[in-house]
């Protein structure tokens, strides 16, 4: 026969088993979340002096805000609202994504001799950074866009002196509201960003480099 301590000590398990169980029913599932890449075409080449063509170029990761330094999607449904696609994440943050973007096209332009990012131990000659100012989708007369505007600073890595500075904003309308089709805007946006920063390089006399 089982003892009156051991009667309790079963009832004190079982309910303690009902007590476990029911505080796991309700914690909330976890979100399941997709990663987008930033979807990317190759640059053409683009002619280059020899002088051009000896210069290292280092990309930098740019300054944003909190808002647009993360994995989120963003969207402007309305004025001044940030809100963010849900269940939606980029493979990188925007600042990061931008950066590779850029560094790529520069490369394939074939107007350096090379192209590094911030996070290589090499020195370069010329110095690509900035504020990304806009990494998001926007309604314009109730149709999505998405804009990307980024304020490019571009020194001498040797002494740090300034270049040139200049603001490229891209708009591209999104053909549709499905995410896929948002994240092929933010694609070809960052494409045409790219190539009109890869020629303002291309522009830029070397001889503006600081002795």
């Amino acid at each position: 026969m089982m003892s009156a301590f051991v009667r309790r000590l079963a009832m004190g398990a079982a309910a303690m088993s009902t007590v476990v169980l029911t505080a796991c029913s309700v914690l909330p599932a976890p979100e399941s979340l997709t990663y987008y890449q930033l979807p990317a075409a190759t640059l053409a080449a683009q002619a280059s002096d020899p002088a051009r063509q000896a210069l290292i170029v280092q990309v930098d990761r740019p300054y944003a805000e909190r808002a647009l330094a993360s994995s989120r999607i963003i969207v402007l449904p309305d004025g001044n609202q940030l809100s963010a696609y849900q269940g939606v994440r980029w493979s990188d943050d925007a600042p990061a994504l931008l950066r590779n973007r850029l560094a790529s096209a520069l490369r394939d332009t074939g107007q350096f001799r090379a192209v590094t990012l911030d996070s290589d131990a090499l020195v370069a000659d010329w110095e690509l950074s900035g504020n990304l100012n806009a990494f998001q989708v926007v309604y314009v007369q109730g149709a999505p866009r998405v804009r990307i505007q980024f304020d490019a600073a571009l020194r001498d890595q040797r002494n740090g002196a300034l270049v040139q500075t200049r603001r490229f904003t891209q708009e591209e309308p999104v053909q549709g509201t499905a995410v896929p089709q948002v994240v092929q805007a933010f694609g070809s946006a960052a494409d045409a960003l790219a190539l009109q920063i890869s020629q303002w390089l291309g522009s830029v006399p070397v001889s503006a480099r600081t002795p």
